[in-house]
């Protein structure tokens, strides 16, 4: 999921998870107020982002200095694949850069971003990612196995943050035995990101994980690369329009790729078992086969879309009879696509028999679609498919209640599951 998207979720969302606030009274005011941190919207965005859309296909909202927002699929569309009118400099509201250099390649534009495009895309693609399937298979069991031995979990701490980050190890070829170090890493980031002050205090924070992901690029180099798969080994192979990628621009790429994809995979993890653990036929089906745990992900991806993006304004332009100037933020709620009854019969089912799946937008679209797309599908799917072949019937567990966050990303930071082994 193209997106540096940080939940901040120890600082605003956590804070406002069940305290949920009282919404504003009229349409209009909530429109105007809107904001991702709104306490109001902590628990699920979902009715408030229908009525919007209902009322309205361009929101305006006054909050943080004022900012549009899409409402329907068809338009977050046509806005992704403008990035000459609407680009990616910056991708959050209020805007921040989340490291010294522009993030490769989500802050990218034009020819600049087209080369990294072409430099990258091939070592995400299916196949690149179909190599690694049965190495995370076996980190999704060892994180699995311990649970169902127990009969319960706090899904999100042992399963939800820990595939992800299993996923990026294996993928960038660093040894698996650094994940407590990575999950170090990554939970202080999610806990302090929306704290800091300045853009210092932000690179000052970031600046371990970048140091370790260059510890391990050069642990690549001196062990010896050639002929191996993984996305370190490749990038020190590749090039960029001609010349080589320097070392600087392949830890810069490894640590955007790490968190643009660590919370937005592990909110989809959380939310889609959220769902099933309420639904016993779901999980009986999801059980049933692999073609169903795939239908699963991408269900589970369109409906609780958990990724809100933005982009800015570089030219005046119309929309819906408004005019947007240059330098307006416009932000697009991927996860509000995936229910847009214009783009799906019946939204709000999920239902492992669609046909029409392939539409949704949990990955954006255009030029900026999430490279890292097929790697957060075969987690999710991996997930699903290992939990269900060792896991028996599961529920939520009686007496606790699942805390909900929303911001950039939208997901669940604590989800107590009780369950049975297969």
């Amino acid at each position: 999921m193209e997106a540096i998207a940080v939940s901040g979720e120890s600082d605003t969302a956590t804070e406002n998870a069940g305290q949920e606030g009282a919404a504003p009274d009229t349409l209009e005011e909530r429109i105007r107020e809107w904001s991702l941190y709104q306490p109001w919207l902590q628990k699920d965005p979902t009715p408030y982002w229908q009525e919007m859309r209902d009322h309205t296909p361009l929101a305006r909202s006054e909050e943080l200095g004022g900012y549009w927002v899409l409402t329907r699929h068809a338009d977050m569309v046509a806005v992704a694949k403008q990035p000459e009118i609407f680009s990616n400099t910056y991708f959050s509201i209020p805007p921040h850069d989340a490291l010294p250099q522009k993030a490769i390649p989500i802050q990218l534009n034009g020819d600049e971003h087209r080369a990294w495009r072409r430099a990258l895309s091939d070592l995400f693609s299916p196949a690149a990612i179909r190599h690694f399937s049965d190495e995370m298979t076996k980190a999704t069991a060892e994180a699995i196995e311990p649970v169902v031995a127990r009969g319960s979990c706090e899904f999100i701490s042992e399963v939800a943050v820990r595939l992800p980050a299993e996923s990026f190890l294996i993928s960038f070829g660093i040894e698996r035995g650094h994940l407590d170090r990575v999950l170090d890493y990554v939970r202080w980031l999610r806990a302090n990101w929306s704290k800091a002050g300045n853009q210092d205090e932000i690179v000052a924070g970031s600046r371990p994980l970048w140091e370790f992901l260059g510890e391990m690029l050069d642990l690549r180099i001196a062990e010896g690369y050639e002929g191996r798969r993984d996305v370190f080994s490749r990038l020190l192979v590749a090039n960029l329009d001609g010349r080589e990628i320097t070392r600087d621009e392949m830890i810069n790429a490894a640590f955007t790729n790490l968190f643009a994809a660590f919370d937005t995979t592990t909110a989809a993890l959380s939310l889609t078992f959220h769902h099933l653990a309420r639904n016993p036929e779901l999980q009986r089906q999801v059980a049933a086969s692999p073609k169903a745990a795939a239908a699963a992900t991408e269900e589970g991806l369109r409906l609780f879309g958990v990724a809100t993006t933005a982009t800015v304004v570089e030219e005046d332009t119309e929309l819906h009879g408004r005019t947007l100037r240059k330098g307006d933020m416009v932000q697009i709620p991927w996860g509000l696509s995936g229910i847009d009854p214009d783009a799906f019969e019946r939204p709000e089912e999920f239902d492992l028999a669609r046909t029409d799946k392939n539409r949704h937008l949990a990955f954006g679209t255009g030029p900026h679609r999430c490279i890292g797309a097929h790697l957060a599908r075969r987690t999710i799917q991996t997930a699903l498919e290992v939990w269900h072949s060792k896991v028996g019937r599961y529920e939520i567990t009686p007496g606790s209640e699942p805390v909900h966050h929303f911001g950039n990303v939208r997901g669940i930071s604590r989800l107590e599951l009780s369950l049975e082994s297969a």
